[in-house]
């Protein structure tokens, strides 16, 4: 039987046992920093574990999942995955532990036809009654049933002693046995033996306990139902197989990887290989682009990996991304999107690839620089720190680093192998702290609000009368719950509404909309009066700026079209901000928008806002919505009923934000910039309407103001060369004067002389001019800018008398002080400042006699 069967087959079932059957939610999951990615089934269901029901008590789920905790176990064993689907079903204070093993026993044996005589159980040591349904409710013979502690069999694992506080509660897990011939083969072994006899297929999870400081156990109103079946494990167990890589979940990827590498020996790479790709094309898929941090950097690092191992396996050329259209075909009937989509995916890795297979060509470089100036035999702590760092950094294995470094000749290279282990071990804790659940894991702000949901009528409604149900207070936050309420709560990028609640003479400022669940959360402060609970108030949202938004909001609907139309439709939105001024859209490409592309996107978006189509809003049923060709956001979580926004035949989304009716009241669409998020994801900032054209009209002042300043700068340009020239013929005038001035000083020809009004450069050209013609001698000119208010000495010596020991720069040095100033230059050529000119003929006066005395 193949995966999708099954998969098709559980959910079916517990579709029949009146189950809601939820879609798979994001690995990135949604309002929840407890988590990197999503771990569990679990996850998208803290709420409801809590008792925030939403419709269902019961639900059912084939959920992706992403654990990083056991990397490196990945290909060694047979059943370690970094991505795997889990199918678990659900009760939030509805069934427990007797119908959950009831449902569990009857679809392994009834369902999919499990030799009962091959499944074993666990359950908690203390849980009599866990027992006692398996013995004598589904009669499992007793010597089938195995009990087991605190760290096997209670979830959180050991939580009873080390916590976290919160729910928890016993478990049951259900075995198969692969025979007696296979793991240790020894008489007597059971599930308790690690030696891969018994896999682990199901567990059961009966939350009935609240932990409390110090261990103590409360047991909880309302019990939970939490169950997790790795989709690999079972269809390894149905296909007959020992390894889950053995499944047709797996051999479509192995099979093109041994055909590429033209190595069927390694297994141990090839499986990590097929592993680590669907990890990577799901994270993608959801959004996760590699980078330097966070989830984004676990992605990075997994994609190095595989890497690696295709060069183990012989393969040095980019091969990763060319297995996303293996697996998009493998995964069409659970994922049909991601076949649109695999373009685009593939692109993100083989960047990826080309940028690692770079590093690794070029590590003797980089490793030669990080290593630079350190000595060969030098501390071992720190060279194995920059080995850790270059690995963790840039992905080259510790491996290479020591070759390279043994080659150079580094001493004492074993004993950087304990440093960069203790760093692998401090990395490794790191990410299970973060792929794991913590202990915050069900606490989160307001899930206590105990009020009923909010009615939201702002889609049709601006000011409504209702009721004040409750007032929260978080520090100095002040939050307002309405019986209905016409403001929008944040979310899916668009901002909260803003405006008043009022009752009579009292005024409550609302400066933000949040929601916690399906409860809108009213934040601001009281301007006037006061209000209380039961209060009957009118609550009036700021109708102009919601207007803007909603302008907004229906041109990043616009935006996306003309995106599609102009790059391609591997266009997909990967997240936006919607707020009055502007929006923000990010969307997926490979590269920057040229000049050109970003005119015709814009000049698309506005064709389209000319057509004046109708935007037309409706409630349909997820599926249903898909199937017609909804676009959906990556990171959004949907319900059953969705909301489809269309635009005649220009686009259809699912969005709950506000909208206009007709997109001819956008009036104008501008890009502001564009740029780059992330590898592979683009940004687009834009405005509409009166926002957009007074950007416009601010940029075109701008670019006047700028001509203008290239004007000026042009007339003064030609303002200076036309002085110049005027100062040069000037000049020529002055020369032969100045020449006739000169005297002799032991030989020397000196020309002294105070010129009126002259700047520094034209007293810098003149003396050039003057030793031109001197040949050989000194030249000293001193002049007071007016128009500058300043006095300049400069002097100018020629080379043959430098041997001699005339320097302009010692000179300038004895008689700058002189005139008030300071200054220096060349042993040729030196120039000084000054505020004191009547005291030029004393400072001609020295340089005559320190020239007599030098010559």
């Amino acid at each position: 039987m193949k995966a999708d069967l099954l998969r098709k087959k559980f959910l079916e079932y517990f579709k029949s046992k009146e189950h809601r059957i939820v879609e798979s939610d994001s690995l990135v999951p949604a309002d929840d920093p407890t988590v990197l990615f999503t771990p569990a089934g679990m996850n998208q269901f803290k709420g409801e574990f809590l008792g925030h029901l939403t419709g269902f008590a019961r639900a059912a789920t084939s959920q992706r999942c992403l654990r990083t905790d056991d990397l490196d176990k990945v290909g060694k064993t047979s059943c370690h995955h970094t991505f795997f689907e889990m199918l678990g079903n659900f009760s939030f204070g509805d069934y427990f532990k007797e119908d959950a093993i009831a449902f569990a026993w009857e679809f392994l044996t009834k369902e999919l036809k499990i030799q009962e005589g091959r499944l074993w159980v666990s359950v908690y040591k203390d849980d009599e009654e866990a027992y006692k349904i398996w013995k004598d409710k589904v009669k499992v013979p007793e010597n089938r049933i195995i009990k087991l502690g605190d760290k096997e069999n209670f979830w959180p694992s050991e939580a009873k002693q080390k916590g976290p506080n919160g729910p928890c509660g016993p478990c049951s897990e259900i075995f198969y046995d692969l025979g007696s011939l296979a793991g240790c083969a020894k008489p007597g072994c059971d599930p308790t033996c690690s030696c891969g006899r018994f896999p682990e297929v199901w567990n059961l999870v009966f939350t009935q306990y609240n932990r409390k400081e110090g261990g103590t156990l409360e047991p909880l109103p309302n019990k939970n139902i939490d169950t997790g079946m790795g989709l690999e494990r079972l269809a390894a167990v149905i296909q007959g197989v020992s390894n889950n890589f053995e499944t047709d979940l797996f051999q479509p990827l192995i099979k093109e990887i041994i055909r590429e590498s033209g190595n069927d020996k390694n297994k141990e790479y090839i499986y990590a290989v097929a592993d680590h790709l669907r990890a990577v094309t799901f994270a993608i898929y959801d959004g996760v682009m590699p980078s330097n941090e966070g989830r984004g950097y676990v992605i990075r690092k997994i994609i190095r990996k595989g890497v690696l191992h295709l060069r183990a396996l012989g393969v040095a050329n980019p091969f990763l991304y060319k297995l996303v259209a293996v697996l998009a075909d493998m995964m069409q009937e659970p994922y049909p999107e991601l076949k649109d989509r695999q373009e685009d995916i593939a692109g993100v890795i083989l960047n990826e690839e080309k940028n690692f297979i770079n590093i690794l060509d070029s590590s003797g470089a980089l490793i030669k620089e990080k290593f630079s100036g350190i000595p060969l035999s030098g501390d071992s702590t720190k060279i194995g720190e920059i080995i850790f760092q270059l690995y963790d950094t840039y992905g080259i294995p510790t491996e290479i680093t020591r070759d390279n470094l043994k080659k150079q000749g580094f001493k004492n290279l074993e004993a950087t192998v304990q440093v960069v282990n203790r760093k692998l071990e401090e990395q490794k804790e790191r990410s299970k702290q973060q792929s794991a659940m913590k202990g915050d894991v069900f606490s989160a702000k307001g899930l206590d609000i105990k009020v009923k949901d909010s009615k939201f009528i702002g889609y049709k409604e601006s000011s409504v009368e209702t009721q004040i149900l409750a007032i929260l207070k978080y520090g100095e936050e002040v939050n307002v719950v309405l019986d209905q309420t016409p403001f929008y709560a944040e979310s899916g990028g668009q901002v909260g509404d803003t405006g008043k609640l009022i009752n009579g003479k009292n005024i409550f400022e609302v400066l933000d909309t949040q929601k916690i669940n399906n409860v809108i959360l009213h934040v601001g402060k009281i301007s006037s009066g006061s209000f209380k609970k039961g209060d009957k108030v009118v609550a009036k949202i700021n109708i102009e700026r919601r207007l803007n938004i909603a302008r907004n909001h229906t041109a990043t609907h616009i935006l996306q079209a003309a995106l599609r139309k102009v790059l391609g439709e591997h266009v997909q939105q990967q997240g936006s901000l919607v707020a009055e001024e502007k929006f923000r859209f990010d969307f997926t490409h490979s590269k920057g928008l040229s000049k050109e592309e970003t005119l015709r996107v814009e000049e698309v978006a506005n064709s389209y806002i000319s057509g004046s189509q109708a935007v037309n809003c409706k409630e349909m049923v997820l599926k249903e919505a898909k199937k017609a060709g909804a676009l959906a956001f990556f990171e959004e979580k949907y319900a059953e009923i969705v909301r489809v926004v269309s635009i005649g035949d220009i686009s259809k989304e699912l969005c709950a934000g506000t909208h206009l009716d007709n997109i001819s009241k956008i009036g104008l669409i501008k890009i502001i910039s564009e740029g780059s998020v992330a590898s592979g994801i683009r940004r687009i900032e834009g405005a509409t309407s009166s926002f957009a054209e007074q950007f416009i009209k601010d940029e075109r002042e701008k670019a006047l103001e700028e001509t203008r300043k290239k004007d000026k700068l042009k007339e003064s340009k030609d303002e200076e060369r036309k002085r110049s020239l005027e100062v040069n013929n000037s000049l020529k005038d002055i020369i032969p004067r100045l020449i006739n001035k000169g005297i002799k000083i032991n030989g020397v020809n000196v020309v002294s002389s105070l010129e009126a009004d002259l700047d520094m450069s034209s007293l810098r050209l003149l003396a050039d001019k003057v030793k031109e013609e001197l040949k050989q001698g000194v030249v000293v000119l001193g002049s007071q800018d007016n128009k500058q208010k300043r006095l300049y000495l400069v002097i100018a010596v020629t080379q043959d008398l430098l041997s001699r020991g005339l320097d302009a720069q010692a000179l300038i040095r004895q008689v700058a002080p002189i005139i008030g100033g300071s200054g220096g230059g060349r042993k040729d050529f030196a120039q000084a400042g000054g505020n004191n000119p009547e005291k030029f003929p004393e400072a001609f006066a020295l340089l005559k006699k320190i020239i007599q005395d030098k010559a």
